[in-house]
């Protein structure tokens, strides 16, 4: 289920990053996603695995809140947090910064730092391109697989990581007409994420991360890919779940 498909900001339409999959793992945790996994009804205490792609601000400002709200919801199972080098020290700074003392919480709270590349469990990680060290993850269960890019330009080993998966959730925050700042940001375009799912032989697209200035552009944004890619890709939308 998709709980954020924005990026960069928030909108009346779109929270932010965050994707929740098989109900039990949580990838990205940006300001809005906590309110839509509310609505969504599914349990918080379900959640044991919570990976975090890089620590930018609309990827990351809801995880101290959830945190909180299963807390408060009383939750007692152990709980694994997962993100790039230097995510430990960055999460100490958000509790400090939010005034959150680590008696706060009663369940048991595990950090864990992923280099580039490793694997846990049924999770592999690459590193992808993007303004600051960010993780991109693809999980293979039950024989099915999902890849989750994250924030990043064209990367040959996203399209490495995502090779023949069933479903390719890849970021697409600008149109061609706006290639100066994705190459700038280091984001890609529509196309550049047809390109990497056809690349990859990815069995299905699901753009996400558009940016609240260009939600009145889905349609092109859905051309371009197309283009790229040579199947037609799903625009993802806060709530929208899928079947693998």
């Amino acid at each position: 289920m998709i709980l954020g498909s924005g990026g960069s900001a928030v909108s009346a339409k779109r929270a932010c990053p965050s994707f929740l999959l098989e109900n039990s793992m949580l990838f990205d945790i940006g300001p809005g996603s906590l309110r839509n996994l509310r609505i969504s009804k599914v349990d918080p205490n379900r959640i044991h695995q919570l990976f975090i792609s890089h620590p930018h601000a609309d990827h990351i400002s809801d995880l101290i809140p959830f945190l909180w709200a299963v807390q408060i919801d009383g939750r007692r199972e152990e709980l694994n947090l997962y993100g790039p080098p230097g995510f430990r020290e960055i999460f100490h700074k958000l509790m400090e910064c939010t005034n959150t003392p680590p008696s706060f919480f009663t369940f048991p709270l595990s950090i864990h730092e992923l280099n580039f590349g490793s694997k846990i469990d049924n999770v592999s990680t690459c590193a992808t391109i993007h303004s600051i060290p960010t993780l991109a993850f693809r999980v293979d269960l039950d024989g099915c697989s999902f890849c989750y890019s994250a924030d990043t330009a064209y990367c040959s080993t996203v399209v490495t990581l995502a090779k023949d998966v069933d479903m390719l959730l890849h970021e697409a925050t600008f149109l061609e007409d706006q290639a100066a700042i994705a190459d700038l940001t280091r984001h890609s375009t529509a196309r550049t994420a047809g390109h990497v799912a056809k690349e990859a032989g990815a069995k299905r697209l699901v753009l996400f991360h558009l940016p609240p200035p260009n939600e009145t552009r889905e349609n092109e944004f859905t051309s371009q890919a197309t283009t790229a890619y040579g199947g037609i890709p799903i625009m993802g939308t806060d709530m929208a779940q899928f079947e693998f």
